[in-house]
């Protein structure tokens, strides 16, 4: 059923409009969705659709028939939905009609997570389309004059925010704000020379620091010894407020929040540690070795391994009481899942690999970037207790590091070392470079060590030039604040060249890209409601509609009240 002011414009209604009520038929147009997967309908008093609700859990979406639906110029697709408070997952794809092999379509959903150990984006709402376009790069500068690597990238409040190592005589880690394309020092939260990863949590932004050594980049050790190792909190007037650290730690190689909880790794000694309040860190056990990076996948939250001995590692680990798979010894690195108090599963081991740098969730699965072949393995199914297989996609180029990996746009995109270099999936072993972001000649390594999505672009940094790089590829809006856990109306609009997002009936991001103008969207793919390319939804979602033309702000405004 349209609304009135849909209804005063001749044929100008939704070519469907599923209510989600129990068989996830379109009102009036025949295009039925079908469960694939664990899906649940029920109903929920807070639902501003009348109660009818889709509940998903990060496994199961609805699927559209591609031959059913028309192709599609203008759009606007809307729904309501309510994310989680306490997300075990990286939230995933609402809405999403989109081929990855052609990069063909559109997607409304998501990007919630934590590349490298970070965790730059909350609850980021986007909307995206593209058509097999070519990737645009921007150089956005260096945030400070002795920054020599921007460690983490965050989406915060309306603004990007970098972290970085420093260099010089008297070095202090820092935070910078971009705003008004300018960089502005948001300070040095402790005494340690580098600030290495940022959280979005609750509302706030935390910066984890720590005592890098400058050896493990192929640089001179910092004359600053300060040791680090503690989280900050950036509060309302501007400072930093210390919250203390994990016990014996002088570095945060992980800072992820999971479940409503944050938690921490340190980066040269082993261990897991809960958040608890201003200076009370829980230790949470260890799997048998460091961690350099966190996770949420399907309801767990997992750590990678370092690794440079993985058969002595295997046999400490099974005296120590912790599940090891029966091949772990065919290869190192590994891939462990905590599961509470102190308890760890393995979850195996990947060849040729020493450490682990990244854990991204991409197509349904989980991906993880390796050192010291640049390998980024797959895994089948870690959710369960039996034996896990990781398949290789293939080495990125000549690179040695995989550093960081991410969903942007339907894709999955990757960052490297020694050549700071960005490389995108295209399936089958197949990575495409899309840039050398990093040139400074006569070093040893070069690191494209960060990534965030913001303003409807990739963001990456850099060592040891510490320059920030965007990358976009077709058109994206981004809301670049975190959605509040509660019922909200969310809606993209493509009007030629041209996306809008919409959060409860207001503009949160526009983007233009020309190249898109006059582009039919027409995927040979099934269209999805909770799911898309990169992950199924986790939460709930009510009236999702679809139109073949371009709603103005009026009407939007109209949908979400």
């Amino acid at each position: 059923m349209g609304t009135a002011q849909e209804e005063t414009h001749a044929g100008a209604g939704p070519i469907a409009s599923w209510r989600l009520g129990g068989d996830g038929r379109a009102e009036g147009t025949g295009l039925d969705a079908t469960p694939v997967g664990p899906v649940a309908f029920g109903r929920s008093t807070g639902s501003p659709a009348g109660g009818d609700v889709l509940r998903l859990r990060g496994e199961g979406r609805l699927e559209v028939g591609a031959t059913a639906l028309p192709a599609l110029g203008d759009l606007t697709v809307s729904a309501w939905v309510n994310v989680p408070g306490t997300p075990t997952t990286v939230i995933g794809d609402l809405v999403s009609w989109f081929d990855p092999a052609s990069r063909l379509g559109f997607t409304l959903g998501f990007e919630h997570g934590s590349p490298c150990g970070s965790h730059g984006n909350d609850r980021t709402a986007w909307f995206g389309i593209d058509a097999g376009s070519e990737p645009r790069i921007l150089d956005h500068g260096r945030p400070g004059d002795a920054t020599v690597m921007v460690c983490s990238l965050a989406a915060f409040d309306g603004s990007l925010f970098a972290a970085t190592w420093e260099t010089g005589p008297a070095p202090l880690g820092r935070v910078f704000r971009r705003s008004g394309g300018e960089w502005q020092d948001a300070g040095a939260p402790g005494p340690a020379n580098a600030v290495t990863r940022l959280a979005v949590h609750d509302g706030a932004l935390y910066a984890g620091t720590s005592r890098l050594k400058g050896g493990g980049s192929g640089l001179d050790d910092s004359a600053n010894l300060a040791p680090g190792g503690h989280v900050y909190r950036l509060e309302p007037d501007g400072s930093w407020l210390d919250l203390g650290g994990p016990a014996g730690a002088d570095s945060i190689a992980g800072l992820v929040p999971f479940g409503g909880d944050l938690y921490a790794i340190p980066m040269y000694t082993e261990g897991l540690f809960r958040f608890d309040g201003p200076g009370r860190w829980t230790s949470c056990g260890s799997p048998g070795r460091r961690l350099l990076a966190l996770g949420a996948f399907a309801g767990a939250l997992y750590g990678a391994g370092n690794d440079h001995a993985h058969v002595d590692s295997a046999i400490a680990m099974t005296k120590a009481g912790i599940v090891v798979p029966a091949r772990s010894e065919a290869g190192g690195g590994g891939v462990f899942r905590y599961d509470g108090d102190g308890r760890w599963t393995g979850r195996g081991m990947q060849p040729d690999t020493t450490q682990l740098y990244s854990i991204e969730t991409y197509g349904g699965r989980m991906h993880v970037g390796t050192w010291p072949t640049g390998l980024v393995f797959r895994a089948d199914d870690p959710r369960g207790d039996g034996e896990v297989t990781w398949a290789s996609l293939g080495r990125l180029g000549d690179e040695t590091e995989v550093m960081n990996l991410q969903a942007y746009n339907g894709k999955l995109y990757a960052g490297t070392l020694p050549h700071a270099q960005l490389f995108r999936f295209d399936g089958d072993a197949d990575w495409r470079l899309a840039a050398t972001l990093d040139e400074t000649p006569d070093v040893r390594y070069r690191r494209a060590a960060s990534m965030v999505l913001f303003d409807g672009e990739l963001y990456v940094g850099t060592l040891p030039s510490a320059h920030v790089h965007s990358l976009r590829a077709g058109a994206v809006a981004t809301s670049d604040r975190s959605v509040t856990p509660r019922w909200h109306h969310l809606a993209g609009v493509r009007r030629g060249a041209a996306v809008t997002l919409f959060v409860d009936g207001r503009p949160a991001g526009t983007t233009g890209v020309p190249g898109l103008d006059g582009v039919v969207l027409e995927p040979r793919v099934p269209l999805a409601i909770g799911g898309g390319p990169r992950a199924d939804f986790e939460g709930e979602i009510a009236d999702v509609r679809l139109w073949s033309r371009a709603l103005d702000d009026a009407e939007v405004a109209t949908l979400a009240g």
